[in-house]
């Protein structure tokens, strides 16, 4: 019965091992498998195991305390119940739930792997070395208790272990697969156009994929939000074809030198630089850093290429300034802040999308699209203009704005019978999130409510864009319902100052519970702007 309890506790504390090895699997890869950022994350969210660790505890402590044989064996097989029923029934499986579920590619595989192999060494070790030395079943329960106590308090230590073992193998796959990439892109030579900003970036590549393949010829571009060099490699080895014409390419920037990496790998001969903000700023430190690390797109561009800036934001039209190719054309929706080559004005926006005149040197042309909002307009006229720049047809580009589809949580709009979404999800910025309210205020609609956790990434000015965004959104949305505490104080203080009655301001822990109240209380002809949703990093506190 003694051998068989051991047996038992020992592949419990493995179970829940691997269990727990994945939960933090999956915040570990959320921080794009750096070390330095898990780190910071556990130690800013305390995010150490405490249910495990504390069965194994009062179990240890219980263990110590009887001598009984069978009331011990007793103890330690309800410690094991209990620690299955905490990871495989109370706590969530992370490879099916949470809004970014783990993805267990070969790397991830592999880091799992390692890592619960250290775990099962330093958990069954100890009391491996005691049984051969002692017949007791005492030492033995106690040792693996504590070896338990200890393994599952390591488990994240383990993965940051595993990941610094496997770099050196995983840098020499992702040389040999970037090779490969480059060897392709350099046989098909397609025109290669860079496209950064500190937000509109994906919304504008895939607009400006569209208009090239409809206008110009066959276009290449990685779908989604994907702008790192491993995301491109991946792209361009499995959907590069000879036949495309273009390339255009996403190029986000983690550092100063991100862009420059991206351009070395990918060489642009045109640029868009859709704008240079804010956004980020915690990551880069100023805004002046935020400049020169967008700067190395545009600096990468041949004397004779092509590039088209955001004329709307300073510091992406003092890059046009900085920076000027032999083709250098500004664009946005302000031609009274300054020369503009494209231009929309008279905006209307509907269920259906935006009309608007498109002003394009000499050319004035009426055109619709199903984009809603002024960012997204903005990444349409960016790809206009550089479509244009590339040799289409003004009028026909025009023409083909009105086939552009709104890529998924970037200011979508579902409509229902009972209550309708404005969907606009995917992260958020002050520039967009007041245009998104601009959206929600001229829809049709009883209530106007707005749902948000606000903005994150925006450093020390965080507290005050957050408390803008709320008084703005106190002129406008009948009901505010805000998701998490990351920003709850800003925006509520926001709402107070203009008078906001405090009844229709709703607090919610996370989005789901948000989205279960309005399935209870939602009424006919509701509207609900949903502006930005925090990934597991930063809704809330973790608890494991």
């Amino acid at each position: 019965m003694n051998s068989f309890t051991t047996a038992l506790l020992a592949l419990t504390l493995v179970a829940f091992g691997w269990h727990r090895m994945l939960s933090y699997l999956r915040y570990l890869q959320q921080e794009g498998y750096s070390n330095a950022r898990f780190i910071r994350w556990i130690g800013s969210n305390r995010a150490f195991d405490t249910r495990g660790t504390g069965v194994l505890a009062i179990v240890y402590l219980l263990v110590f305390i009887i001598s009984s044989g069978a009331l011990e064996a007793s103890l330690v097989l309800a410690g094991c119940a209990l620690l299955w029923f905490i990871g495989y029934r109370i706590e969530p499986n992370p490879t099916t739930s949470g809004k970014i579920r783990v993805a267990m590619t070969v790397r991830a595989k592999k880091i799992a792997w390692v890592g619960q192999f250290l775990f099962t060494i330093i958990t069954l070790a100890p009391a491996l070395l005691i049984c051969r030395e002692c017949h007791s079943s005492n030492p033995a329960y106690q040792s693996l208790l504590l070896s338990g106590i200890v393994g599952v308090q390591l488990v994240p230590f383990f993965l940051i272990i595993a990941n610094l073992l496997l770099w050196p193998f995983e840098a020499k796959l992702q040389r040999h697969f970037q090779k490969e990439a480059e060897d392709r892109l350099q046989e098909i030579a397609p025109i290669t156009i860079g496209i950064t900003g500190s937000y509109g970036k994906t919304g504008a590549k895939a607009a400006l994929g569209e208009l090239l393949t409809q206008c110009l010829g066959p276009t290449f571009w990685p779908t989604q939000g994907i702008n790192t060099v491993m995301g491109i490699t991946r792209a361009i080895r499995e959907r590069l074809s000879p036949f495309h014409r273009f390339a255009v390419i996403e190029m986000g920037a983690y550092h100063i030198g991100s862009i420059k990496r991206l351009c070395d790998f990918t060489p642009p001969r045109a640029a868009l630089v859709t704008s240079v903000g804010i956004m980020h700023l915690e990551r880069f430190g100023s805004a002046e850093n935020v400049y020169l690390a967008k700067s190395e797109l545009a600096q990468a561009v041949p004397a004779d290429g092509i590039l088209v800036c955001n004329g709307d934001s300073p510091n992406a039209r003092r890059m046009a300034v900085e920076h000027p190719r032999k083709t250098t054309l500004l664009y946005g929706l302000l031609p009274e802040a300054g020369h503009l080559d494209t231009y929309a004005s008279d905006l209307v926006f509907s269920e259906e999308g935006t009309s608007f005149t498109l002003h394009w040197k000499q050319h004035t042309i009426r055109a619709i699209t199903p984009l809603l909002g002024r960012p997204a307009l903005l990444n349409a006229l960016g790809a206009f203009t550089m479509a244009c720049a590339l040799g289409a047809d003004p009028h026909y580009a025009a023409a083909c704005l009105a086939n552009l589809v709104p890529i998924d949580n970037r200011l979508v709009y579902d409509k229902h019978p009972k209550v309708s979404y404005l969907r606009d999800a995917y992260n958020s910025n002050p520039i967009g999130f007041a245009s998104a309210l601009e959206v929600l205020k001229q829809i049709p609609a009883k209530r106007r409510i707005l749902m948000t956790p606000g903005m994150i990434e925006l450093g020390t000015a965080q507290y005050e864009e957050n408390k803008q965004a709320g008084a703005l959104a106190a002129q406008i949305a009948d009901l505010v319902f805000i998701v998490g505490n990351t920003n709850r104080s800003a925006l509520t203080e926001g709402l107070r100052s203009k008078g906001y009655a405090e009844e229709n301001i709703y607090l919610f822990d996370t989005r789901d519970e948000a989205f279960a109240y309005i399935a209870r209380h939602g009424m006919e002809g509701d509207l609900v702007l949903l502006e930005n949703d925090l990934g597991d990093l930063h809704e809330g506190k973790v608890r494991f």
